[in-house]
Formats: C-alpha cells, structure tokens, sequence
C-alpha cells in the first residue's frame, strides 16, 4: 500500500509528490521542481529511494542533482528523456533562462517495466507526445501523469520532440487501463482516470 503526500513548487506551479510504501518505509519522489528549503522539508524524514521522473523538461529535473547527492536516491528516467538531464538545451532550461543542473540517470527505464519499493510495485507507460520520453507511473488505484494528462486537458505538443498524434495515443492508452485509479497530474488539480474518460476533450471515451 502507499500514502502520497503532494506539494507545488516554483513558478510553473508544478505538483511534486512523495510517496511511501506504508509497510517498509520507503519512498520514492516524483519528479524534482527545484531543491530548496521547501523540498528540503517535503522530503525530511523520508527513507528516499528513487527520483521517478515523467520526462526531462527543466521544471521537473532542476532539482534532481541536489537531492541524488543530499539523500543517495536513484534517479529513474526514460532512455528518450535521458539527454535532457544533462543538456539545458534539451531540457528548454537554456530557452527559459532557468535554472539547470547537469546530472545523469541511474535507471533508464521503458514501457511495462516495475520498479519494486519496498513492497510495492510502480509500473512504467510510456506515454510519449509532451516528450518523445514521457512516462507514467501506475502505483496500484494511482496515477502520476507527469504532464501527458491533466483535469480534462493534456501537456502541450509544440516544444521539440511533442506530438499531438503521440499524445492522443498516449491518452487513449491511459483510458484502455483497468479501473478507476486516482490521477495526479504534473500541474493543476487531481482527478480521476473515470472523470476523465468521461470529460476530458483529448481522450477517448469509454
């Protein structure tokens, strides 16, 4: 079983999320907005295993090298996405004036892999279209979208390596699952996989 804790860091407002196998202990942070004082506290206290990332853009990375080297977590990324991590230009740091800070992967990981915390299980869905490496992470009834699906829209397609084809295909993949599990986008608020089956405009209804 896991718990989730969330918070929104810097000034795209993104939605980083902490979660925790209930019977060990361990825990795995999706995606790094920045390393501060607040992620600092976010993740205090935390047996912090994995940084699970859902693709490389700099608003989810900024923050990954200061925590691999604070906490010793694995850093987990697609093998298409795996550049960005060490390219400001690649990420869209460089375009952006943000920050960027080079680091590399431990994990490269693609479709239909698990990844074991603690007794848990976290599956890999590559969900390209925001990004060529763009993943999702199904953790039992939970969904982290990264930004591939949001409440009743999705990521963007025009940045290097989006498409809309690959997004629509993705969102029709993330609406064939079984179940109804909760969705925690990169951005904005949560939902769920049946409200947006039903609601959102970019994916196909079941």
């Amino acid at each position: 079983m896991l718990s989730v804790k969330s918070a929104v860091f810097g000034s795209l407002e993104n939605n980083c999320y902490l979660i925790t196998d209930t019977a060990t202990g361990k825990s795995a942070l999706i995606d790094c907005t920045e390393y501060s004082d607040k992620m600092k506290d976010f993740i205090s206290g935390s047996q912090l295993e994995y940084i699970l990332l859902t693709h490389g853009h700099f608003d989810h990375i900024a923050g990954v090298k200061a925590v691999k080297e604070l906490t010793g977590a694995k850093v987990v990324i697609s093998r298409e996405d795996a550049e960005m991590l060490s390219s400001s230009k690649a990420s869209l740091a460089a375009f952006c004036l943000a920050e960027h800070n080079n680091t590399e992967a431990d994990f490269l990981v693609s479709d239909g892999n698990v990844i074991r915390l603690g007794e848990s299980e976290i599956r890999v869905i590559a969900t390209p279209g925001h990004t060529k490496g763009g993943v999702c992470y199904l953790c039992g009834d939970k969904l982290f979208t990264g930004d591939t699906l949001f409440f009743c829209s999705c990521g963007r397609t025009d940045f290097p390596g989006g498409s809309s084809a690959e997004i629509v295909k993705s969102l029709n993949k993330l609406a064939a699952l079984d179940g109804n599990p909760a969705v925690y986008p990169g951005h904005d608020r949560m939902s769920t996989l049946d409200f947006e089956r039903a609601n959102n405009p970019y994916m196909e209804k079941k």
